[in-house]
């Protein structure tokens, strides 16, 4: 699975980026990504609601993703996850700096966990490059939620950015997630990423298996 510390208080680089570009040509109007992925409010995929984080998520975000299970499963997540990287995450779609989605199950309405995108050049606005990012809770691991979650994600991504160039950063090592971006399309061989260990790799639509 896939995350972003800069998603976090402990790095808040994307933050002011949005309002010019290093090149000097003029800047890029701030991307609305809540409107653009979440055009009605939510959407639902055959077991999962996936709807913006809300304030009322931040608590709840802290106790889902501050587990040491989770942070195997995807170790580009700031540890410990915070109150104030719960608030910075929920606070994405303000800077124009992406957006993410709790996951809550349809049968009991339970959060399990959360999806979404990253801008990581967002002085591009909506051609630059977005970052999927998934996880979810420990209990929850093991039953495919991911795989639909990603994949419902992915598919807005596309939908709504279509000049966009979607990428993930995994590392090998982490079996399960790597062969899951391998079947949604995504291609190593991107170079490194950012983070330890992890390499960089692109969706490419001729790579997707079903």
């Amino acid at each position: 699975m896939s995350a972003s510390k800069n998603a976090g208080t402990k790095s808040g680089g994307n933050r002011d980026k949005s309002v010019g570009n290093k090149n000097g040509k003029s800047p890029c109007a701030r991307v609305d990504f809540l409107s653009k992925l979440f055009p009605d409010g939510s959407f639902k995929t055959e077991r999962l609601l996936l709807e913006p984080l809300q304030s009322s998520d931040a608590y709840g975000l802290v106790i889902l993703t501050n587990d040491p299970l989770v942070a195997y499963g995807a170790s580009t997540l700031p540890q410990p996850f915070t109150l104030d990287d719960a608030r910075a995450l929920i606070a994405l779609p303000a800077s124009g700096g992406g957006c993410f989605a709790a996951l809550r199950a349809l049968e009991g309405g339970q959060t399990i966990g959360c999806a979404g995108v990253l801008a990581r050049t967002p002085e591009l606005g909506d051609a630059g490059d977005l970052e999927l990012g998934f996880w979810l809770g420990a209990p929850h691991h093991g039953r495919r939620y991911g795989a639909e979650a990603a994949r419902a994600m992915l598919e807005r991504a596309k939908t709504a950015f279509p000049q966009a160039r979607i990428v993930v950063e995994c590392p090998r090592e982490n079996a399960a997630s790597w062969n899951l971006l391998r079947r949604l399309g995504f291609q190593p061989g991107a170079g490194h990423g950012a983070r330890q260990n992890a390499e960089l790799l692109v969706w490419r639509a001729a790579a997707e298996v079903d």
